[in-house]
């Protein structure tokens, strides 16, 4: 199993010192194991400005063979994973369309008692399964994610609350062989932070892990959107 990291100095050290990446077919395999919708709540950032600096980030990269780059439409910052939506549970992190449709609705009142919160993006980095960037936040989304973790089990993405660190995928890995060039290119990028982002707005999105190829980005579905208190 890839390594988990309770800080992001952590995941930059294991990086540097020559930590091995995954492939995202393979992650996504294990991750799915044949089930296609995946549930999470999570901060859309696509139609904000922030979207605009990942994106000439992505360009500055764009020549690193091995990436598969996030398009717009689909970066955000998640917060809790929910589960696979099935229709007979089989597996701890199954949930059937009737315990979807409840912890939605019981996260309407959850969210918008949460004031907005305003994060700051950078710098990049890279964990096991993807490029990204780090989001700060004083800990604010974390708590947020403890709060919808009350409404019903753990998250599903298997992460205790130390191991949670916010960040937004500019890119996964098609294969190991971007690592040589990463961690050449990376290094002066460290010091670049993005502007300041205010989030006043959580969604609860469905993942379709479907389709030909195993490593292109899965389409996403909004099914609720919640605002933040003012």
């Amino acid at each position: 199993m890839p390594p988990l990291f309770t800080s992001f100095d952590d995941a930059w050290r294991w990086f540097s010192d020559g930590g091995e990446i995954e492939p995202v077919a393979e992650r996504r395999e294990r991750f799915t194991a044949g089930r296609a919708q995946f549930l999470a709540f999570q901060v859309p950032l696509g139609e904000l400005p922030v979207a605009d600096e990942i994106e000439a980030l992505q360009d500055e990269l764009a020549e690193v063979d091995g990436l598969e780059m996030m398009p717009r439409e689909a970066l955000h910052v998640s917060v809790r994973g929910v589960g696979f939506q099935v229709i007979a549970k089989t597996r701890p992190d199954d949930v059937t369309p009737d315990e979807a449709a409840r912890v939605g609705a019981r996260a309407a009142a959850v969210i918008s008692a949460v004031a907005p919160i305003d994060v700051t993006l950078g710098p990049v980095n890279v964990f096991p399964d993807a490029l990204i960037l780090e989001v700060h936040d004083g800990g604010r989304l974390g708590e947020l994610r403890a709060r919808l973790d009350a409404l019903e089990r753990g998250d599903a993405f298997g992460l205790d609350r130390a191991q949670y660190l916010p960040h937004v995928t500019v890119a996964a890995f098609r294969d190991a062989s971007c690592s040589a060039e990463l961690r050449r290119r990376l290094p002066p990028l460290r010091h670049r932070v993005l502007a300041p982002t205010r989030i006043r707005r959580v969604e609860l999105a469905r993942w379709w892990f479907t389709g030909d190829d195993p490593a292109a980005t899965p389409e996403r579905e909004t099914l609720r959107s919640y605002l933040l208190r003012g």
